[in-house]
């Protein structure tokens, strides 16, 4: 019985055990409230993406997290120095990438950080508290573990195709016709294969179902909903008395 014990201990740290809930009320207002002008939610701005990258460590994604630094400065360089010495075409592209990315990427890193840190049978929990629908229960949990799936199974062919001496330098048409072509046919499997394993754990079940985890919504969890509830307050202000 031992093993068995250990086996169910949570080891994820404080950060990655928030309640799915907070979770997605991250992700929402991250992304909304990033891609909104406004001189008064600059600090704002800066702290929500701030705090997207911390979210990327307590998940221990550090690669990931030195990417996005890389290219967030880079595009802070690119802001700073290039921009001002350009002219007509190429400065009004340069704003627009800029923008855009400065923007969404850390609606982007949220996403990532949910996906990747919320167990399946946790959200099935939570969305079973909310009363949801099952016709929007099942797809989302498909939804949850088709895109893990897919990365890894990214990652295995990019592996084979290495190991091949494979690549887009010296076959580029190849390139295209052994990853691309495999990946195609592996979402179409993988998005069966994760229908079918729902069904069969019984997730469309009419009658109540059982949970292993504890789904609590815990002081941090109320703390982070009072900061972004003050974060909506702000947008909200700026949308409405000073436009």
């Amino acid at each position: 019985m031992k093993p068995t014990i250990n086996g169910l201990v949570d080891r994820r740290n404080i950060l990655a055990k928030l309640d799915p809930r907070t979770k997605i009320l991250l992700t929402i207002t991250i992304s909304t409230i990033l891609i909104s002008n406004g001189s008064s939610q600059n600090i704002i701005r800066l702290l929500l993406t701030l705090f997207s990258l911390i979210l990327l460590l307590s998940i221990n994604r550090k690669s990931q997290f030195l990417k996005c630094v890389g290219i967030f400065i880079a595009l802070f360089l690119i802001q700073e120095w290039v921009i001002p010495q350009s002219h007509g075409m190429l400065k009004f592209i340069l704003l627009g990438l800029i923008g855009i990315f400065m923007n969404m990427l850390p609606g982007f890193i949220v996403g990532y950080y949910t996906l990747c840190s919320t167990k399946v049978n946790e959200f099935i929990a939570v969305m079973e508290k909310m009363k949801f629908p099952r016709s929007i229960i099942i797809p989302i949990t498909v939804i949850f573990r088709f895109f893990p799936t897919i990365g890894e199974e990214h990652k295995h062919i990019n592996d084979a195709m290495k190991m091949r001496g494979i690549t887009f330098t010296h076959h580029f048409l190849k390139v295209i016709e052994y990853r691309l072509i495999p990946l195609i046919i592996s979402v179409v499997k993988i998005g069966n294969d994760l229908s079918f394993i729902a069904m069969t754990r019984g997730i469309d079940s009419p009658h109540a179902r059982t949970n292993v985890c504890t789904v609590k919504f815990k002081l941090l969890n109320k703390l982070l909903c009072l900061v972004l509830l003050v974060s909506w307050m702000v947008y909200f202000k700026e949308k409405l008395f000073n436009d």
